[in-house]
């Protein structure tokens, strides 16, 4: 009996024309995703890597829970629906034949819809090519372990638990919308063991507790190398084998459970009737009713709308499984609220803005799935309950019918648009945190989340009246809502005028709340209500009432339904749905210039075939600017009229110069009073989408022609007039620069000369296009004459004079590099000049304007020094911590490596849309959603802010002063230095034996960063990317522990005096450092150096063993034992023992910890000593008084250890 039950269900579900359908969607969507290469890659990942598809397959698999819920859901719930329970109660099936029988007919189908995830993946890896959507080089080689290794020990166990789940909690319950619940449960704990992993809590419950494996496949990723990616498969292993082990035998519980529990006679048992109450003390007497004259017109209409919107919202509110779903999610919600996020492991003030951003970036999709579910229930319910055919004969209208679900829908969704304010005051309230942002609040509900669900809401209920079937339905809205997603994130298909709910990304801030943003979002909101306006009305005519259902009936019914009124109320929504789509079109693609993904890419290709040819024109430097910058925030302009003084310091003459207006409306370019000739060299053709832009447009380029040449050695006065606005509005985010409480205006002048940044950087898209292989920016070699001579910042970039006066609005303050020397109010404006002459500055120019407050002092150096915070007002929490760090960085870096030059430094808070961290001379921003809100409640934190403070200090010496060349590794200057400078300031605040975890902290960056490589590491000479900073400032903070910080300062000291405010090549290099560093550096000692700066090494130093013997009274004898291992790369990057080991590491025997006065966790050593050990295993025996604790080889972790976790070792 169980083979025919399993025949049966086969039978049944391969004639199901879904089964099909869904093999169709997964099939298609892996090969679409495949051919196009739309995974997420790292640079040189090939896009079948094996990791890739362990990814796909554990990512997918979640998704294929959706369908597991309609194949597993359905084959034992359907009898109970049918009522076929005879059948089972007379025939001779045994419960187990039915029970298994039922389950692996239906297993089997789900395997094979699975199957479609790593066919689509194989077939797309050879449609790329053929169809020239990616070239072969991109993808690997295809061996049949990289697809099935990831389908059989990830999709398998993970289909095979979502089977069991769905399966086993109908079996139970005998409900279908236990599914729902266990569906969202799921969906919930998936993201919640994301959201802990990025908390960083234990990677072992988090990795235990994540049922698709997702989190232990991007946990092995981010610890593989490019080379590992390609050719290695997923480790089963450790935590992962554990993972995939513990969870198959929680669905074999599940299963065993639901088939210990199940019986024909429990699981076929009617549902027990309630009892009708019945008032046993009325009057029984009979008594005659009058006639009565019946109307169902609009009075009665209005009565039994309330009254089905009521019944509706009980059979909501009644729901057992609502409650779970809702709660669920509340509870989630109320967590990751409460945890908030913890950069740096220091967590953040609960604001209302982080509060929504977490909304914003976990909730969306688990509302969609609510309402998606909930729409299905309430839209199919008479049908469920078998009340089709008597709702079908009672006098309410298709309309009242109709009407009353989708009331009941939206107001359940404009109910749960009130549930993130409910868990955000509370949260607040509970952490003691009473800044409670209102108007961020009204505007997340009613311009945001409101409209939002509504959309929601009519796209759900439209796709299951249409579709007529729930768990199609569900099926269906899934998979195109995921598309939209997809198509919109991937910029497949990004304008938003195609793209249901779709509206222009935004940022939340405090300081703007949804700015200029409001304006877009709010047009595009309208615009898709109205559709959904005419969705309903789509819904409507297609809305199935009885229990005819097919396509005929329906499509003669709509037609009936269509009548005058209809017709009109159509017309108005349809004329007010082009009207808003026109206004819209207007901003998008008429005012402004919306480019597809493919177009953009067309352009860059044609921006370097077409102006390539002037990349080798001489260019000037500038040397002078004296400007008048007026702001207006509110209107997001900037006028700008500038006197900018250009000298030629090369050997040839210029006689056109290339200009780029990037950014700018408008531009002018006078000398001497008169317009200089420009041409356009660029045009592009108009847009796909922009029908009424003319055909071709120049581009941002203009050629100017001097009337004379500028000889070597001449200057010349250029007069220039610009405009900065943003007629209309945009599809997407825009005029972040410009906001009304937030500016960061770059100064409004046009760049000078062809900018390579502007290239085509993909090397398989350059070939698409026939386009040369592209140098790396940086990648110049060390002795290149004309890198020498130029400045990392640009080829114009020069030492120069800056007078720049600025006006903003009068509730504004206005700030820029150089000195404030004059401040006044005009015409209801504020002026701010500011000059920096004596000694210049190296560009970039920014300039910030918002409704500050500041926090002022001085400290006395060879000349007095002002330091201004300004921030925002609310955000006052750890102003102090930025204060102490100038004043310390002031001091200790003007002894360590000469005065300070400038007079003032300032610290801004600026705009979200920024990056989180600007350095401009004597100025630098920080975004309001860093630092400025870290809660700090225990000295021992890590105090990031004190630290990147300082960082950031440092370099207004080693990027403001020496400012680095355009040859490869001069990164290291800014970035390494600065990093290194950060290091020995907090040594100087915490002490050395307490730095080891500050130290780690940036080790564990360069280790990580060191696994994301894309090709073999290069030492710190040829460093290319400032990602390595954290490399090169542990590789200084070492060497000062070799040599003696007043030896290596002594080193950068020289090195600054000789490089300092240069004006005229060469400028500094990584190799004038090193040579810097060398003359400072015994003999001895040159190993380390040469080691790091010339070589790629590491340790991979540990203790072996460790055991203590008190010898006297508080006198022990301690003995252990430590390895010894330094690794290098060869030439082909792979990892080597090095030739030689004779190196100089620290071995050290502590006592425990102590707090100190600050209340710092204070390391106690007892015994530290420097040892010349060669590699392999050694013992160290010493006495020690004070009881000892620990033993470590390296414990300060000064070393380039892979593996410092295991230098230290406690005796026991």
């Amino acid at each position: 009996m169980f083979t025919n039950l399993f025949r049966f269900e086969l039978h049944f579900q391969f004639r199901r024309p879904a089964t099909y359908l869904y093999f169709a969607a997964v099939l298609i969507f892996s090969l679409g995703t495949f051919a196009t290469g739309s995974v997420p890659l790292s640079e040189k990942e090939h896009i079948n890597a094996p990791y890739v598809l362990a990814l796909w397959c554990a990512a997918m698999s979640m998704i294929l829970a959706m369908i597991g819920s309609s194949v597993m859901g359905l084959p034992i719930y359907r009898d109970i629906e049918y009522r076929t329970k005879q059948y089972y109660l007379t025939y001779p099936i045994s419960e187990a034949g039915y029970f298994w029988g039922r389950y692996l007919g239906a297993f089997s189908c789900l395997l094979f819809i699975a199957s479609g995830l790593i066919i689509g993946a194989y077939g797309g890896t050879l449609l790329g090519p053929v169809l020239g959507w990616r070239y072969a080089e991109q993808y690997g080689t295809n061996a049949p372990a990289y697809y099935l290794h990831p389908f059989f020990t990830i999709a398998l166990p993970n289909v095979f638990f979502t089977a069991s789940l769905f399966y086993g909690l109908v079996s139970l319950t005998r409900s279908v919308k236990v599914i729902y619940g266990g569906g969202v449960l799921l969906f919930l704990g998936y993201f919640l063991s994301f959201f802990f992993l990025m908390h960083d809590h234990s990677a072992t419950v988090v990795n235990l507790a994540d049922p698709f494996a997702i989190n232990g496949v991007m946990l092995q990723a981010n610890n593989a190398t490019i080379i590992q990616k390609n050719s290695s498969l997923i480790a089963i292993s450790g935590t992962f084998l554990v993972n995939r082990l513990l969870w198959i035998a929680i669905s074999l519980a599940i299963l065993f459970l639901a088939y210990s529990r199940f019986s024909f006679g429990r699981f076929f048992k009617e549902q027990t009737a309630k009892k009708l109450v019945v008032d046993t003390a009325s009057d029984t007497s009979v008594s005659y009713l009058p006639n009565v004259h019946v109307s169902f017109k609009n009075p009665y209409s209005r009565r039994i709308l309330v009254s089905l919107v009521k019944t509706e919202w009980l059979n909501l509110v009644t729901d057992n499984y609502f409650w779970i779903i809702l709660s669920s999610g509340v509870f989630f919600l109320l967590l990751a609220f409460g945890m908030g996020v913890s950069p740096f492991g220091i967590p953040e003030f609960p604001r209302t803005v982080l509060l929504f951003t977490i909304f914003n970036d976990t909730f969306p999709f688990y509302s969609f799935i609510f309402l998606l579910f909930y729409t299905g229930e309430i839209v199919h319910r008479e049908r469920s309950s078998e009340f089709a055919v008597i709702n079908d004969t009672l006098p309410p209208s298709n309309r009242i019918l109709n009407a009353a679900k989708l009331l009941t829908l939206l107001t359940l969704g404009i109910s749960l648009a009130l549930i993130p304010v409910i868990c955000g005051l509370s949260v607040q309230i509970a952490q003691g945190f009473y800044q409670f942002n209102f108007g961020l609040y009204a505007t997340q509900v009613f311009v945001l989340l409101i409209p939002r669900f509504i959309q929601i809401v009519i796209f759900c209920y439209g796709v299951h009246v249409l579709v007529n079937e729930k768990f199609v339905g569900h099926t269906i809205g899934l998979l195109l809502w995921l598309a939209l997603f997809f198509l919109n994130k991937s910029g497949t298909l990004d304008y938003h005028l195609l793209l249901y709910a779709i509206t222009p990304t935004y940022q939340l801030s405090d300081m703007d709340g949804l700015g200029h943003m409001l304006v877009p979002v709010s047009w595009f909101n309208t615009y898709w209500l109205l559709f959904g306006g005419l969705l309903v009305i789509l819904s409507a005519l297609g809305y199935n009432r009885g229990i005819s259902s097919t396509f005929k009936d329906r499509f003669s019914l709509a037609t009936q339904r269509f009548n005058k009124t209809t017709k009109r109320i159509t017309l108005v929504v349809l004329a007010a749905f082009l009207i808003v789509g026109s206004f819209i079109y207007y901003n998008v693609s008429y005012l402004n210039n919306y480019l597809t993904q493919n177009e953009q890419t067309e352009r860059k290709v044609r921006f370097e075939t077409v102006l390539k040819q002037f990349a080798g024109l001489p260019l000037p430097k500038v040397t002078r600017i004296r400007s008048q910058v007026d702001l207006y925030p509110a209107k997001q302009q900037a006028l700008t009229h500038a006197w900018v003084t250009i000298q030629n310091k090369t050997k040839q003459p210029i006689t056109q110069l290339l200009v780029d207006g990037e950014e700018l409306t408008d531009f002018r370019i006078k000398t001497g009073g008169k317009a200089i000739p420009y041409t356009y060299p660029l045009f592009y053709p108009r847009g796909l989408f922009n029908f009424f832009r003319p055909e071709r447009e120049p581009a941002e380029y203009r050629l100017y022609q001097f009337d004379r040449a500028l000889l070597p050695g001449d200057s010349l006065l250029l007069e220039i007039h610009s405009w900065q606005g943003y007629p209309g509005f945009r599809n997407d985010t825009y005029a972040e620069t410009m906001l009304h409480n937030g500016t960061f205006f770059q100064g409004g002048l046009p760049s000078l000369g062809y900018d390579t940044f502007e290239e085509l950087t993909d090397p398989f898209e350059r070939r698409r296009y026939h386009l040369p292989k592209k140098i790396e920016p940086g990648a110049i070699p060390q002795d290149d004459p004309a890198g020498r001579a130029t400045l990392k910042a640009g080829p114009t970039i020069d030492l120069l004079k800056l007078d720049l006066t600025v006006s903003t609005s009068a509730d504004q303050t206005a700030l820029a590099p150089g000195t404030l020397v004059k401040h006044w109010k005009q015409n209801g404006r504020n002026y701010f000049q500011y000059t920096q002459t004596d000694p210049g500055l190296y560009m970039p120019i920014g300039i910030l304007s918002a409704r500050y407050a500041v926090l002022q002092d001085t400290v006395q150096l060879d000349h007095p020094v002002e330091i201004a915070i300004y921030y925002h007002p609310q955000h006052a929490a750890n102003i102090s911590r930025f204060m102490a760090a100038y004043k310390d960085g002031l001091h200790y870096f003007s002894q360590a490596y000469g005065d300070y030059p400038f007079k003032a430094i300032h610290l801004a808070e600026t705009n979200v849309y920024q990056n989180k961290i600007t350095s401009l001379a004597t100025l630098d921003a920080y975004t309001e959603d860093f630092a400025w809100n870290a809660h700090f409640s225990d000295p021992n934190q890590f105090d990031y802010t004190y630290f990147r403070t300082a960082r950031t200090l440092a370099q207004q010496w080693w990027r403001f002063q020496v400012a680095p060349n355009n040859t490869v590794g001069s990164l290291i200057i800014p970035e390494g230095l600065a990093t290194y400078s950060a290091l020995a300031l907090l040594k100087k605040e915490y002490g050395a034996t307490n730095m080891r975890a500050i130290v780690l902290d940036q080790l564990t960056d360069y280790q990580y960063r060191r696994t994301r490589l894309n090709e073999p590491e290069q030492p710190l000479m040829t460093m290319n990317f400032p990602e390595q900073s954290a490399k090169a400032g542990v590789v200084l903070y070492g060497l000062k522990n070799l040599i003696g910080e007043a030896n290596l300062n002594a080193a950068l000291r020289d090195f600054k005096r000789a490089y300092a405010f240069k004006s005229k090549p060469p400028y500094a290099g990584n190799h004038d450092l090193y040579d810097y560093l060398q003359k400072h550096v015994p003999d001895s000692l040159k190993y380390y150096l040469a080691d790091n700066w010339l070589r790629v090494t590491v340790y991979d130093n540990k203790i072996l063993t460790a055991k203590a013997i008190p010898i006297d009274k508080n006198e022990y004898q301690v003995t252990f034992s430590v390895h010894v291992a330094k690794i290098a790369l060869d030439k082909t990057g792979k990892e080597v023992p090095a030739p030689t080991t004779n190196d100089y590491i620290d071995l050290g025997v502590f006592a425990t910890g102590t707090i100190n006065k600050a209340g710092r966790w204070q390391t106690n050593p007892l015994f530290v000593k420097r040892y010349q050990l060669k590699a392999g295993a050694h013992t160290i025996t010493v006495k020690v008084k004070g009881r000892p604790a620990f033993v470590g080889i390296d414990p300060y972790a000064t070393l380039l250890d892979r593996n410092a976790g295991n230098n230290l070792k406690s005796l026991n």
